[in-house]
């Protein structure tokens, strides 16, 4: 029996795969949801027209906003590779996932051991947030598996391979820049800790300073190109009044430890923590734990500041479960029979909020019925044969209609007179549905003067279509 056990953990990181394989396989073909829609595809697919380039002024200022481009070049190299088909484009998310488990189980492994892993990478694949970005056109997820593997390289001072996993880290997503700050900051304190040569110190916090040297190259390019260091409508994004600080630290500490089951999660970690701190008088594997907590603060506090939005906290939750994982094997009894079962047992939890719990947004599963009645609305439409009629719609219904590339309309040519609710009194047509949440007076002001033509509904999403009689 134990031999059989022992095999099984030498593969058991097969089964997340499979799991994840099973869950997102389907969603490959659902089209392109909210910042995916608006903001990213359109991004990518203007420069898989253009040409895949890395430089500012390989997209223009609006499409790229200000972010660094190694998404949309690594996107659009793909593009011009397999098609601009849904289907093919959110093949390279779903292996950028499959990617960011494996490195997972091999951070935890090498600096803990294969149960650790084993269990990391089982509380990792379940989780509700990293199911819905796991085939999303969205950047979240690489900057997910740069961070990992940023980390392992770090441990293990293969400072070089750190340079090169942590630069592509910062031109892809600009606020990444905070997690190369943890990783000098926390050799800082490790340094001071072992006392380690002066000489030394410096030469490596040199090599780990280059990614923010790189991110520092590519402002100054991009004030050359637009006149500018950052967007400037991202600034505004930035608030310190407390009452917003409160709010989305609220927001964010939920959506990583309590909410979807996940409290269950943290209640192990802090039991696990308390029997370890019992067993050895200290928590082992100090250092790989010291910078995923350090890492966590500082991202959680830079998030908080900033603009928010709930996939942003992927990576900080991919960071707990290593955390997660790396307690709860140095709890563990004896029997490993006992031990898989209290893992099952705590897996099981959020795996059911994971089916069970969703809503309108990019942060659950729910985000599927949402499309789904998306696609039903528009279908709706081009059986009316609306195509140039004049329309107002929600925000999200926008794009989905006027973009034929986006996965809604089955023609080559969109809507072309859809405009947005602030103008509904100029219109025939209303298009309403569960995203959304501003201006909810003129839904109010539709549904109490106009007719209800077609009503859809599936699950928690609805979507309303009305008509001036």
């Amino acid at each position: 029996m134990k031999n059989f056990i022992s095999k099984i953990d030498n593969y058991l990181f097969v089964i997340p795969l499979l799991f994840v394989l099973i869950i997102k396989m389907p969603h490959l073909f659902v089209p392109y949801f909210w910042d995916e829609a608006w903001s990213y595809f359109p991004a990518v697919f203007k420069m898989y027209e253009n040409g895949p380039g890395l430089l500012p002024g390989a997209l223009s200022l609006w499409d790229a906003k200000g972010h660094p481009l190694f998404f949309f070049f690594l996107n659009s190299s793909w593009m011009r590779l397999v098609g601009t088909s849904v289907f093919w484009v959110h093949v390279l998310p779903l292996l950028i996932s499959l990617g960011t488990i494996m490195a997972t189980y091999f951070l935890v492994k090498k600096h803990v051991n294969k149960w650790a892993a084993n269990v990391s990478v089982v509380l990792l694949s379940v989780q509700s947030l990293f199911l819905a970005q796991a085939t999303m056109l969205l950047p979240e997820m690489l900057v997910t598996l740069l961070l990992i593997l940023s980390v392992d390289f770090y441990l293990r001072k293969k400072y070089w391979l750190f340079v090169l996993f942590a630069s592509i880290m910062v031109i892809t997503k600009e606020t990444t820049i905070v997690f190369v700050g943890g990783f000098l900051l926390f050799h800082l304190f490790y340094s001071l800790k072992i006392r380690e040569e002066l000489k030394i110190y410096f030469k490596e916090s040199l090599l780990l300073l280059i990614p923010i040297i790189v991110y520092g190259l590519f402002l100054v390019l991009h004030k050359r190109e637009f006149g500018s260091f950052f967007f400037e409508d991202h600034m505004g994004y930035i608030k310190f009044n407390w009452e917003s600080i409160s709010k989305k630290l609220q927001i964010a500490t939920g959506i990583v430890y309590t909410r979807y089951g996940r409290n269950v999660i943290l209640l192990a970690v802090f039991v696990s923590a308390l029997i370890s701190f019992v067993k050895y008088k200290k928590i082992k594997n100090g250092k790989l734990l010291g910078l995923l907590l350090l890492q966590t603060v500082i991202f959680l506090t830079f998030s908080v500041l900033n603009f928010y939005t709930q996939r942003y906290m992927l990576s900080i939750l991919s960071l707990f479960a290593i955390i997660a994982g790396v307690l709860i094997q140095q709890a563990k009894f004896k029997n490993k029979i006992l031990n898989w079962l209290i893992v099952l047992a705590i897996a099981a939890v959020p795996t059911y909020y994971t089916f069970t719990k969703k809503s309108n947004s990019d942060s659950d599963l729910g985000y599927v019925e949402t499309v789904k009645v998306h696609q039903q609305m528009v279908e709706f439409c081009e059986k009316q044969g609306w195509q140039n009629k004049p329309i107002a719609a929600s925000f999200n219904m926008i794009f989905c209609l006027r973009n034929p590339h986006i996965g809604y309309v089955s023609s080559k040519e969109g809507f072309s007179e859809v405009t947005n609710m602030t103008k509904f009194r100029e219109v025939e047509i209303w298009l309403f549905e569960s995203t959304f949440d501003n201006h909810r007076h003129q839904l109010d002001s539709v549904r109490n003067e106009y007719t209800l033509l077609k009503e859809f509904k599936l699950k928690h999403a609805w979507g309303e279509i009305y008509v001036k009689e």
